[in-house]
């Protein structure tokens, strides 16, 4: 209870940092499909205009939007429930599981360390507690076909499902030759990819987005991960796994072994992945920690020192949100102001292009939303063709300056907040 209560503390005094490109194409996103519906072609980016549009992720983008109804506040909020839930989840299924509250303690330290950018306002933060929460029933013979209809809400909040689904399909070829019927049925897991207002569309999307990508070329969280200073956390819990899974490796089930191996791999593959790692951790390595040291019981006065402390820090992380959530909408927005975004409003008057960076095109569209249709691109990659992504690459690269004199031969009103 203390160790989420910090986290949930340090989360809420850092909102601001959260709010990034994904949160303004979000909120973008959720108000287009609060007043028109489900989107099939693009109207919002001038480049992509008229593309075929699958909005897998339009669940949780309608959720977002409904709360940014009060202000930046509200989705900041939602972040923090989720982000709280999913540690607190991890924590009570590594208890039931037998761990000891010394070693769960440690566990739930892990996610926010290993993958700090689990903490962001984003659609994939609304899912964080779903994929514990199925994690956790996998371990269930007398649950785990709940998974089934949690992966059916989540087949339109985030395209992460497929990894889901793929954990809970096998789950069902651990079991099933002991439990037939169970089995079958979480073999056809990945079904439940379909279950969206898109349906079958949807086949050519996952296809697009697990084989080949095209936020590879361009977004590093979908590249394989590399050895820096933000990730040595996650290589450093990946050691310490490894070891004491090769030392214990009986105290966890096959499917648990399997599970997290591949998890691992897919970390390696994509950094967007090790949040998954990480919170697959946060359950199983507190009884790997047992297996290695045994906790020594705890005396009354150490039970009244821990109630106390999680107590303590519980209030003080209430606190800390409610000062945080109490901030108007200015102070979460740190990626420029109105007055930026309503100069160059004027600039494009009602035909001229905004050429702006991924990081601030969905905020102008969220700001300005008279420049629909009218803003280069934004981060929907997967719309771009490969050619429009390699110039996306070679602006990047260039200057201020350089940006600007394209902008202007290509007749376009560039952008930038600095």
């Amino acid at each position: 209870m203390a160790v989420v209560s910090v986290w949930v503390a340090v989360v809420a005094a850092w909102l601001p940092r959260m709010f990034l490109s994904d949160s303004w194409l979000a909120l973008v996103d959720g108000r287009y499909v609060a007043g028109h519906g489900l989107p099939h072609r693009d109207t919002l980016t001038a480049w992509t205009y008229g593309v075929r549009w699958i909005d897998q992720q339009w669940g949780a983008q309608v959720l977002l939007y409904e709360a940014s109804r009060l202000g930046l506040s509200g989705p900041a909020a939602v972040a923090i429930v989720c982000i709280a839930a999913a540690l607190a989840l991890a924590a009570v299924a590594a208890r039931r599981l037998g761990a000891s509250a010394r070693s769960t303690a440690v566990g739930a330290m892990i996610p926010v360390l290993g993958a700090p950018w689990l903490a962001q306002v984003r659609t994939q933060t609304l899912v964080l507690p779903l994929f514990v929460l199925v994690f956790a029933l996998l371990r269930s013979n007398r649950y785990a076909l709940v998974a089934l209809p949690v992966l059916a809400i989540w087949a339109n909040l985030h395209g992460s499902v497929s990894l889901a689904a793929g954990l809970t399909a096998l789950y069902g070829v651990t079991i099933v030759r002991r439990r037939r019927r169970t089995g079958i049925a979480l073999l056809a897991a990945p079904l439940t990819l379909l279950l969206s207002p898109y349906g079958l569309d949807l086949v050519g999307y996952y296809r697009a987005m697990l084989l080949d990508p095209p936020l590879a070329h361009v977004v590093a969280e979908w590249q394989p991960m590399r050895v820096s200073v933000a990730t040595a956390p996650f290589f450093v819990s990946a050691f310490g796994f490894a070891v004491l899974c090769a030392r214990h490796r009986r105290v966890m089930t096959g499917f648990e072994q399997l599970a997290t191996i591949l998890l691992l791999v897919a970390a390696l593959v994509a950094v967007r992945n090790a949040v998954w790692f990480e919170l697959a951790l946060a359950v199983v390595l507190p009884r790997l920690l047992d297996a290695e040291r045994p906790p020594a019981p705890a005396g009354k006065g150490v039970r009244r020192l821990n109630a106390f402390l999680g107590v303590g820090a519980a209030t003080v992380a209430l606190a800390v949100v409610g000062g945080s959530l109490a901030h108007p909408s200015s102070w979460f927005d740190h990626a420029g102001t109105p007055a930026a975004a309503a100069a160059v409003s004027r600039a494009a008057g009602s035909h001229r292009v905004v050429l702006a960076d991924d990081l601030h095109a969905d905020w102008l569209l969220w700001e300005r939303p008279e420049l629909a249709g009218r803003v280069a691109y934004d981060v929907r990659f997967e719309l771009l063709t490969r050619r429009q992504l390699a110039k996306i690459v070679a602006l990047e690269h260039r200057g201020r300056g350089d940006r600007r004199r394209y902008a202007r031969r290509s007749g376009e009103v560039s952008f930038d907040p600095r």
